[in-house]
């Protein structure tokens, strides 16, 4: 379920600015895009924290929260969340390897450039 603004006319346009790699912005702008993801968030917070308590280490963190922005900078965007959609639908559908093969070359290409994003 996501949660974009109705009154939102641009799809190429992003709903908002890239939140900071923050747990509390990040908390926010997933609940923004994706209400049901937000319970996904919050358990996978939780796991982060514990293991990173467990191993005195702040990589689980950083690999959370980099994640996490991925995930928020792949659906800020309508049309690029429109369009994970429909290659996430056209990869689960696809009847050939290749056609799985070609979809997938466009997920990576998405995933790619929100990783980008974040990391700017």
């Amino acid at each position: 379920m996501s949660a974009y603004p109705v009154h939102h006319r641009d799809p190429d346009e992003p709903l908002f600015p890239m939140p900071p790699l923050t747990e509390a912005a990040l908390r926010v702008a997933v609940t923004r895009v994706d209400l049901s993801a937000a319970v996904r968030f919050e358990q996978e917070f939780h796991a982060a924290w514990q293991e990173a308590v467990q191993t005195d280490s702040t990589v689980p963190m950083h690999t959370f929260l980099h994640r996490w922005g991925v995930f928020v900078a792949l659906r800020r965007h309508p049309a690029r969340a429109a369009r994970l959609a429909e290659l996430e639908r056209a990869v689960a559908e696809a009847t050939t390897r290749e056609e799985a093969r070609a979809r997938s070359s466009e997920l990576a290409a998405l995933l790619d450039e929100a990783a980008r994003e974040v990391a700017a």
